[in-house]
């Protein structure tokens, strides 16, 4: 049976606005989307997290929608989903150029077991990566953020992203999901093409363990830069769960 509600959680250093212009779309093949707030990021008042706290804070979203739902996660969004998707309410997973992590694997652990194919691009994303003093948190800094993340998007989008990135707990990226919610329901990864954040080759190996795959022509943000053909997968996905 087709799933109406879909909660959207976002990747690492972003926050719920990154999904603004795929919620029009949604709503108009009938689905009723929401975007999430991770703790400490976009508008949440709350501190940050970490992953298990963000996956919890999933969960807690799900018990008040009360509804069966696609759960759909980017990038770090992949991790919290593959935790909280075991949830009662999610009747599939959705994970658009995201970290799938296999059992006891951190993302770090999912980021290190492929070895790059010679001839295959190289991400662009960790070479921003840098740490807070204490080493507690890590922000984006460099040149090639805007490549990395928002390579096919215009130049005002890309500005309008960039200032609204945070920062991202570093325990998020070292910790293991209690669950793997994707070895128990149906599950879509949409793999991005053109990513040079995670490049599509990393995806395809992730994305071995999923229920089906598909791809679709765009960066590591197809929110912004493909809003109408992402929906469209997700709709699908809805669907197929």
């Amino acid at each position: 049976m087709a799933l109406s509600r879909v909660l959207l959680v976002h990747g690492a250093w972003h926050g719920a606005w990154c999904w603004d212009r795929v919620l029009g779309p949604l709503r108009t093949l009938g689905y009723k989307p929401e975007a999430m707030d991770l703790p400490g990021h976009g508008d949440s008042p709350e501190p940050y997290r970490d992953l298990h706290g963000d996956a919890d804070a999933v969960a807690s979203c799900l018990d008040a929608i009360g509804e069966p739902t696609l759960l759909v996660g980017h990038s770090y969004g992949g991790m919290v989903i593959t935790d909280a998707g075991s949830h009662e309410a999610v009747g599939a997973l959705a994970y658009v150029c995201a970290f799938m992590p296999r059992s006891g694997q951190s993302l770090m652990d999912t980021w290190r077991e492929h070895r790059r194919p010679k001839s295959a691009a190289k991400s662009d994303l960790f070479g921003c990566v840098r740490l807070t003093e204490d080493e507690s948190a890590m922000y984006l800094e460099g040149g090639d953020i805007t490549s990395a993340l928002y390579a096919d998007c215009d130049p005002e989008l890309q500005r309008w992203s960039l200032e609204r990135l945070g920062q991202q707990p570093t325990t998020s990226f070292t910790q293991v999901p209690r669950h793997l919610a994707w070895a128990s329901k149906p599950t879509t990864y949409v793999v991005c093409s053109e990513d040079r954040a995670i490049p599509a080759w990393h995806q395809r190996r992730m994305a071995e363990n999923a229920s089906r795959v598909v791809e679709l022509t765009a960066s590591h943000s197809p929110f912004l830069s493909a809003p109408d053909g992402l929906a469209r997968l997700l709709a699908d996905a809805a669907a197929y769960g």
